[in-house]
């Protein structure tokens, strides 16, 4: 997980080498909870590509414009879909470096 990836200036991810766009959805709230760091809050969109998904917060503050989750180091997802109200993505997500 990355705090503020790159992002291009239209507020799209700069790709790794061999990473494929699989997926973008706007109008996106997201909730993190980073040890250490607290609860971050955040609306815009998120960008899921074969290597990672990406919260991208427009309007937020400089400290948090974009995050990173990579794929492979995310556990105990659950995604749910209430009959009322949104869809909704959770899990837990190991960091880079201990």
């Amino acid at each position: 997980m990355a705090l503020n990836p790159p992002i291009c200036a239209g507020y799209e991810p700069l790709r790794v080498q061999g990473e494929h766009f699989c997926l973008q959805r706007m109008g996106v709230e997201f909730e993190l909870d980073i040890k250490g760091m607290g609860k971050l809050k955040g609306y815009g969109k998120v960008i899921v590509t074969t290597v990672r998904m990406v919260l991208i917060n427009p309007e937020g503050k400089p400290e948090f414009k974009a995050f990173d989750l990579p794929l492979a180091l995310t556990h105990h997802e659950k995604f749910e879909q209430p009959i009322f109200g949104s869809n909704r993505w959770t899990g837990q997500c190991r960091p880079l470096n201990n």
